[in-house]
């Protein structure tokens, strides 16, 4: 993997000071490329920008007024990231890209509100994740794959169903760290399971 601008952290504290959209297009767009080749690390850096910097939200409240739906298009929009982005070509900037994949999946949890009996492929990708992982049997490899950050808070969540303040009680974390790791675990975890 290229290295980025003063490395992980250095590149991870340029991007959340950029203050402009070219200015952290700048930054983002190489590492989305990256990814897209299947660089882990890349993916890794791209869904902590998403995440951290909550760069799908704006888009997902325009459409979405209730703010656990909201928060479940986050969830929704780190998978679709993580399962996809070999599809973003560079044409255009990345978080052109990503506002058209949170725009999809805040009307997907629009949809899945108007529904009286949901389908089961009609629930969200982070649901979908939570459940496979819920079964272990296909997902022990992706599972053990996760940085142990991550891990720890997928297995906590999704594996042992416990409550997210019991998880970050657990980790000795705050609640909004807690759910941002297991949605970026949940994230990883898809990607490793993306057919090849």
């Amino acid at each position: 993997m290229a290295a980025r601008p003063g490395g992980d952290r250095g590149w991870r504290e340029e991007v959340r000071a950029a203050t402009d959209a070219q200015a952290r297009a700048a930054l983002l767009d190489p590492v989305a490329r990256q990814a897209g080749t299947g660089d882990r690390a890349a993916l890794e850096d791209l869904l902590w920008a998403v995440d951290e910097l909550r760069l799908a939200r704006r888009t997902i409240r325009r459409l979405v007024v209730d703010e656990s739906d909201a928060e479940e298009a986050e969830q929704d929009v780190l998978v679709a990231v993580a399962e996809s982005i070999d599809g973003y070509r560079g044409d255009a900037r990345f978080t052109t890209w990503l506002h058209e994949v949170a725009r999809h999946k805040a009307i997907a949890v629009l949809r899945r509100q108007r529904a009286t009996d949901p389908l089961p492929d009609e629930l969200g990708d982070a649901a979908r994740i939570s459940s496979m992982i819920a079964t272990r049997s296909v997902l022990d490899d992706a599972i053990a794959g996760l940085p142990d950050l991550y891990r720890d808070a997928v297995v906590l969540r999704d594996v042992e169903r416990r409550p997210y303040t019991e998880v970050a009680d657990r980790l000795g974390l705050n609640l909004n760290t807690t759910k941002a790791r297991v949605a970026r675990g949940r994230a990883l975890a898809a990607a490793a399971l993306r057919p090849t």
